[in-house]
């Protein structure tokens, strides 16, 4: 039997002065009181409350999910086989985050592609697409800070579609409230296409989704999760084709992890850069794809994600590249684990704010243990 996540969310929990040592009569109230806390309440609700990640869902490789918006869908269980008085079998967990309804890899018609990707988002602006975004959480998207920089636009999103031009019957479109990019970010580049560091930008929807098999967020890896080299993921988006015009559904394509250092050579040799000037950074992710004339990528921000235990989670999302017409060139997508702390700043609060009640289990559960060796 696997681990179950049982974390503490980033920034949770009662903090404020320490308390006295409490005495023998008043640990045995609290204890007692504890017990009535834990008697009365639901426990599906204080798993919820404790853990970052669903109930059921394995704590490999250590993802987080950004709380937020109403309760996930209550877990579906397993039919029983006619044959069988009794099963044993497992009922069938859904994680609450990177769950694909679409395991068919055969099934390329749009509406199979959204059900494989239900946290494609297309952001427009001024009702024009202009770069794929990634739902994270029921009122959040992330997506790359090039896109979100034009002055003077209306920001909308578009989920639960594999079309950027026309609406489906799974569709919606969300006005964007707020705009977040990451304070560092320049878009000036020093050398060409070289030059983008922290590439990322968050847009906050209007009003919270209601989540289905057409809309569903992915899984953000945690801040330890390390990607192997020649690990086969997905590029998922719009982009273009060979010719220039951008697809209207959305496409798919694998593609291969490689060491940052082999990018890091291949740049040097075939630019002007000099040796001395660091390309990669640590908080980038380099593929190798040697056909993306077929479908470019590197302007709209793709995301880049990989399966661990039939479990997705958000790799990277295409930050620059040498183009589409040298398909020899790797592209270069920005490592989400690497902002983490950054996402969960602005996530925090309101997203992860846990009920009354919780905040007293969780105090009581922080009790040293010498408190109650005294008993």
């Amino acid at each position: 039997m696997e681990p179950w996540c049982w974390t503490r969310a980033r920034g949770q929990g009662p903090q404020g002065p320490r308390a006295s040592a409490p005495s023998h009569a008043r640990v045995l109230l609290l204890l007692f009181l504890l017990l009535l806390l834990l008697l009365r309440r639901p426990a599906g609700e204080l798993q919820g409350a404790l853990s970052t990640a669903a109930p059921g869902v394995p704590c490999a490789p250590r993802a987080t999910f950004p709380w937020g918006g109403p309760r996930f869908p209550r877990q579906a269980e397993a039919t029983e086989t006619e044959t069988t008085p009794v099963s044993t079998a497992k009922p069938t967990l859904i994680p609450a985050c990177g769950f694909s309804y679409e395991r068919d890899p055969t099934l390329r018609d749009p509406e199979a592609m959204t059900r494989r990707w239900p946290w494609m988002v297309s952001v427009q602006a001024n009702g024009v697409h202009i770069c794929a975004g990634t739902l994270i959480a029921s009122q959040w998207v992330l997506a790359v800070a090039h896109c979100l920089t034009q002055p003077r636009v209306n920001y909308t999103v578009r989920v639960g579609s594999p079309w950027i031009d026309q609406m489906t019957k799974t569709s919606s479109d969300i006005a964007v409230l707020q705009v977040i990019v990451h304070s560092r970010y320049r878009s000036e580049r020093y050398w060409s296409w070289v030059g983008r560091a922290n590439d990322i930008g968050l847009l906050k929807l209007q009003q919270v989704l209601q989540y289905s098999k057409y809309v569903w967020p992915v899984c953000l890896p945690g801040l330890e999760y390390e990607v192997q080299d020649g690990s086969i993921c997905t590029v998922t988006g719009w982009g273009s084709s060979k010719d220039g015009f951008q697809f209207q559904t959305l496409q798919e394509k694998e593609v291969s992890i490689l060491k940052n250092r082999e990018c890091e050579d291949f740049y040097h040799r075939s630019s002007r850069i000099p040796s001395l000037v660091r390309i990669m950074t640590s908080q980038m992710v380099c593929a190798s794809d040697t056909s993306r004339e077929q479908f470019c990528y590197e302007m709209t921000g793709e995301p880049l994600v990989c399966s661990s235990e039939n479990v997705w989670y958000l790799v990277g999302m295409v930050s620059w590249g040498a183009g589409c017409k040298k398909s020899e060139a790797p592209p270069i997508f920005l490592k989400v684990s690497s902002y983490q702390p950054w996402i969960w700043d602005h996530l925090n609060g309101q997203s992860l704010a846990l009920p009354a009640p919780s905040r007293a289990l969780l105090l009581a559960l922080s009790l040293p243990l010498s408190l109650l060796a005294a008993l």
